[in-house]
């Protein structure tokens, strides 16, 4: 039996995004039933921003196990929501306006393309391990 860490860190990547997205969805979906489909980009900054702090905590620990500033690659995190947030709403408003795609599946299928550029982001951005310098080395010795 593999532990966790054992399993590749782009599935584990996949199934907590998965997992996170999903939650995202219902959560969309929920607040859509709730208050009406008609407000969906309204609901979909809510939507973001109530299921950061999951996504953080989950990816940070659970995928990429990085030490660091939580702060500094919370900041980070969130300059990728905003950017995946921006494509988000240009991807629904095009699919459901132009398209005339129901909000449900086009989200949906908004939520499957970020998939793979959040993780590209997440590991090359806001979790990217940079190594230390010679210099940094040997001034840890004095720590």
């Amino acid at each position: 039996m593999h532990t966790w860490f054992e399993i590749d860190e782009k599935v584990r990547f996949a199934l907590l995004a998965t997992l996170n997205m999903s939650l995202r969805f219902v959560l969309f979906a929920l607040l859509c039933f709730l208050f009406t489909a008609q407000h969906y980009q309204l609901i979909l900054a809510i939507t973001w921003f109530l299921t950061s702090f999951i996504a953080f905590a989950s990816y940070k620990f659970l995928v990429f196990s990085v030490e660091g500033n939580h702060f500094h690659q919370y900041i980070k995190s969130v300059l990728i929501w905003i950017f995946s947030y921006l494509i988000n709403v240009f991807m629904l408003q095009y699919l459901v306006d132009e398209l005339t795609w129901s909000p449900y599946a086009a989200q949906a299928l908004s939520i499957a393309f970020l998939l793979i550029t959040n993780y590209l982001l997440f590991k090359h951005f806001a979790f990217h391990h940079h190594p230390k310098t010679f210099w940094a080395r040997v001034f840890d010795i004095f720590d």
